[in-house]
């Protein structure tokens, strides 16, 4: 047994629970790279009667013996149930938080949204104040019927020019006219600014 150089072992368990048991013997092999006892008594056993260790029974290099109870270090190993129930817990707690999170975010939102929508009313007041004056400089010059027929006497008499002193005497009544009525609009609205 001793004349040939050993080969360590490799042994591959599938772990499906989480938990590996082993017993406290090969706890310290593993430790100390000793034989275990249960080995060496074994050894010792059959050296001493001269039988060869019996095939068949087990693996040749593991010893014939009942396992110790099964001893958990740390933790107690869940069952399935406990370990849905936990699963579960987390999925509630998962979801209340992104509940609480989406709640937050659209208060967040509702928040701007009244923040920006007050801000455009305001630049609305604002725009309407500033460009209340450009409305009357907008529209149609007044008198633009008459200035068409000024323009066309105009053209028919282009060498005698007096002939159209009656169309250019009724155009300039009429934007005459037109100013004085601005003139008064603007006093009007003066005035109703300066009582408030």
């Amino acid at each position: 047994m001793g004349a040939a150089s050993s080969n360590a072992r490799s042994v591959v368990i599938p772990n499906t629970t989480g938990v590996i048991d082993i017993s406290d013997d090969v706890v310290k092999r593993m430790t100390n790279g000793l034989p275990s006892k249960a080995n060496e008594n074994r050894t010792q056993q059959s050296s001493a009667s001269g039988d060869e260790p019996s095939i068949g029974t087990g693996p040749s290099s593991y010893p014939n013996t009942v396992p110790p109870a099964t001893a958990f270090y740390g933790e107690v190993p869940f069952t399935s149930m406990q370990v849905r129930q936990e699963k579960e817990r987390e999925l509630r707690e998962n979801d209340t938080y992104w509940a609480n999170r989406l709640k937050a975010l659209e208060a967040n939102l509702k928040q701007t949204n009244q923040l920006l929508e007050k801000e455009y009313n305001e630049a609305v007041v604002d725009v309407k104040k500033r460009f209340a004056t450009s409305a009357v400089r907008q529209q149609l010059p007044p008198c633009q019927d008459l200035k068409a027929k000024v323009i066309e006497c105009y053209r028919a008499n282009q060498h005698e020019t007096l002939r159209c002193t009656n169309e250019v005497q009724l155009f300039t009544d009429c934007a005459n006219l037109h100013r004085i009525q601005l003139l008064q609009q603007r006093v009007t609205a003066e005035e109703s600014n300066q009582k408030q």
